[in-house]
């Protein structure tokens, strides 16, 4: 199917907020307390100050929230029936989704975040700290040393690394998210498979870089935010192969007859991401398939990627997975 077929299956602005809201309230109340009680942190406080959020900060937030607005505290405390108290220190509040905790007429705001710790006296405090995962280590040092200061020697010897809260809250999908995803990652093969048709590459004239910026304007037409930049690549006879991140001055763009294309592509849609990489192969003429050694190529690579699938398990980080 074109990609422009997919244009009515996206979502107006409008709507896609409401879709992400009502996913947000179902994570907080069935997702958040079970990895609460799994990560083991009493209380969860998430800080950041606009302009530096905490990339978790704006998973938790909901629309239409584009940043933490001047600073954004969120607290989650763990109740004895198992369930989560959401919180918000915030100047403008979100609501019911966290109820507001906190005056700015009659207190400092890290004094009511003191407070609040004190009357609930968690046994552990979470926060955004990690020396290995970056998404995990959003609060910055000076917000640590503020919050620190804040709560003063008794409930800082409190303090633990939420790194295993905050991936969590991350990976893990509820049944809505699930179900929608599958329809996203089919819209990113209808894209790649537009941009290496015949519609859009002419051989001897279109670039490895014009791809890439079709990429990049296609997804702005859908209304679909890129997630990283997109790259394109040949492999062809005659032409180096370098490593992924090596500058590629003098290699030939122009895409010919008996390339082999490569691109990495990716983009959000209803805070989801896509990430796909594809190869294809560029006909001479009168061929009608790849040839013999690109196709055997190929079912060797999807058997090393059935084997990776295999040693996959609950656990284990992708680096075990590799060795």
């Amino acid at each position: 199917m074109n990609v422009d077929a997919y244009r009515n299956r996206i979502l107006p602005v409008r709507s896609r907020a409401e879709v992400r809201n009502a996913w947000l309230r179902r994570r907080l109340d069935e997702l958040l307390p079970e990895l609460m009680a799994r990560a083991g942190p009493d209380f969860w406080i998430v800080a950041a100050r606009e302009y530096n959020e905490d990339p978790v900060l704006m998973t938790l937030l909901p629309e239409p929230s584009m940043s933490a607005r001047r600073r954004t505290i969120l607290l989650f405390a763990r109740q004895a029936d198992g369930s989560v108290e959401r919180l918000a220190l915030d100047r403008y509040g979100y609501g019911d989704l966290y109820p507001a905790a906190w005056d700015p007429q009659t207190e400092e705001q890290l004094a009511g975040l003191a407070r609040l710790v004190r009357e609930r006296d968690p046994r552990t405090i979470g926060l955004n700290v990690s020396p290995e995962f970056a998404l995990a280590d959003g609060l910055s040092h000076a917000e640590h040393e503020a919050i620190a200061a804040a709560l003063g020697e008794t409930y800082t010897a409190r303090i633990r690394s939420a790194e295993a809260l905050a991936l969590g809250w991350l990976e893990r999908r509820i049944e809505p998210e699930l179900t929608v995803y599958p329809g996203i990652v089919e819209m990113g093969h209808a894209l790649i498979a537009e941009a290496f048709s015949s519609r859009t590459i002419q051989p001897g004239i279109t670039t490895t870089d014009d791809l890439v910026w079709w990429f990049r304007q296609k997804m702005l037409d859908l209304g679909l935010q890129a997630w990283f930049q997109p790259t394109v690549d040949l492999q062809a006879h005659g032409e180096p192969f370098l490593p992924i991140g090596q500058k590629d001055e003098g290699r030939r763009k122009v895409i010919l007859p008996g390339d082999l294309l490569h691109c990495d592509v990716g983009f959000y849609y209803l805070g989801l991401a896509t990430d796909q990489q594809q190869l294809a192969y560029v006909l001479r003429p009168g061929e009608e398939r790849a040839p013999l050694g690109l196709r055997a190529g190929l079912a060797l690579g999807n058997r090393l990627q059935e084997i990776h699938l295999g040693a996959m398990a609950v656990g284990r980080t992708g680096n075990e997975v590799l060795r």
